[in-house]
């Protein structure tokens, strides 16, 4: 009842000015849980939301969220918590903008709770690199930057647990660099796209930000924009939980079995120092956060996502092997910590690449490397990766679909890389036991 009594003022004064309002992305699903679920929503103009939801068999135990204004300092943004969810269930969701219902249902399905039960369950992870949509006005002339939209819905009929968006997902142009009303319009365009928005509002979408996201070319912690990328981001991409020791969007979630920890290649970055200090593009608070949480992890496997390849050695600086006293650093860490159970996944790049890295006195490590989902796809020629694997060079528009599967004695990590059509381009298998630390 008291929520009533709040809603009702809050309404009609929304209703005044915002009649007309519509919605214009989403709902998108920023993050789901055993107990809770975040839906991210925009709007056009200032708004009121509500979210309907219910179990799918038993739609009469209809439940509603807090009511949510969307943010008019963040493009009409807003994220709304779902606090009824339990595991293990269908979903049933529709939108509620300024009173009246705006969507036809959705549907999500919690993860179950596995714990002390049954085997992890058996899933599968999307994961995409640079996304570029094409906006009359801004496009350099005779030329087609971005492209093969349908890709989206190849990504949906694989029926993914969970998409994972590896860096420069809005693809910024000059004139955005300046301002934040910049930043928020490219993001809306890049979010706008209607292939998109089916797989938005039917699974959790988690991303970290590559160069493309954050401004001019080689910018980081110095940058004068530094806090309206940072905001601008977290308007359309807001983290499962905030680590609050960190600047940046560093942040970590898990899934069944699998623990992900999503890294921040931008905001300590620094790769023009004077000669005294050497390159960094993680930062020395970053690498150590990771370094408790990796210990802390009891996942059978740990996913360390960012948007640069990190076991790539080629010296260039859109790898993190630029920074090489900060890179022999971080794997003499993951060393000595004896951390089992490591897959990398990066972006940052035009071509798409699986790295391995064989240790002497440990397990190899593998970093799969994602090209573009829409933005143009090009080669590798430039870079020498010595640790590249024969047959996994990608030079056109992909996705991959990593699978988790087997018995809890015998899980197993499976890559496949997928065509805009979905059609599979070259697969690996790697088995848990072995990315085990020598004994």
């Amino acid at each position: 009842m008291q929520r009533a009594v709040l809603y009702i003022p809050l309404l009609l004064g929304l209703l005044t000015t915002a009649v007309r309002a519509e919605l214009i992305s989403g709902p998108m699903i920023a993050h789901l849980e055993m107990r809770e679920a975040k839906i991210w929503i925009q709007t056009d103009e200032p708004s009121l939301i509500r979210i309907a939801y219910a179990d799918a068999d038993d739609p009469n135990a209809l439940h509603w969220t807090i009511p949510e204004e969307t943010d008019s300092k963040q493009a009409h943004t807003a994220l709304v918590t779902l606090d009824k969810v339990e595991p293990g269930i269908n979903y049933s969701y529709r939108v509620e903008l300024n009173g009246e219902i705006v969507t036809s249902p959705a549907r999500f399905s919690s993860p179950a709770n596995y714990h002390d039960r049954t085997p992890p369950p058996d899933f599968k992870v999307a994961v995409g690199g640079a996304h570029y949509v094409i906006e009359e006005g801004f496009e350099p002339p005779y030329q087609l930057l971005g492209g093969g939209y349908n890709i989206f819905s190849a990504i949906s009929e694989t029926q993914p647990a969970l998409m994972i968006w590896a860096g420069n997902t809005a693809h910024l142009r000059k004139s955005d660099w300046s301002t934040q009303s910049g930043y928020l319009k490219r993001y809306k365009k890049a979010r706008s796209v209607s292939q998109l928005q089916p797989l938005l509002r039917s699974i959790p979408h988690y991303a970290t930000w590559g160069e493309q996201d954050y401004g001019a070319p080689n910018s980081g912690m110095n940058s004068a924009y530094r806090e309206v990328a940072e905001s601008s981001f977290e308007a359309y991409w807001p983290r499962p939980v905030v680590v609050s020791q960190l600047e940046g969007v560093a942040t970590q979630f898990r899934y069944a079995d699998v623990d992900f920890f999503v890294l921040d290649v931008r905001s300590y970055r620094n790769d023009t120092p004077v000669s005294s200090s050497p390159p960094q593009i993680l930062g020395e608070g970053q690498i150590e956060w990771l370094r408790q949480a990796l210990i802390q992890s009891e996942a059978t496997f740990k996913l360390i996502i960012a948007g640069a390849p990190i076991l790539n050695p080629a010296n260039s600086r859109s790898n993190l092997s630029y920074a090489e006293r900060e890179h022999n650093e971080l794997l003499q860490m993951l060393r000595d910590a004896r951390i089992a159970g490591l897959f990398f996944i990066s972006g940052g790049k035009s071509y798409g690449e699986l790295t391995r890295l064989v240790h002497a006195n440990s397990y190899n490590l593998y970093d799969l490397t994602l090209g573009p989902l829409t933005a143009n796809p090009g080669n590798n020629e430039e870079e020498l990766n010595f640790f590249r694997q024969p047959g996994s060079s990608t030079f056109e528009r992909h996705f991959a679909l990593i699978e988790f599967s087997g018995s809890e004695e015998d899980r197993n990590l499976t890559i496949r890389v997928m065509s805009v059509e979905g059609k599979e381009l070259w697969s690996r298998n790697i088995a848990a036991n072995s990315l085990q630390p020598v004994k």
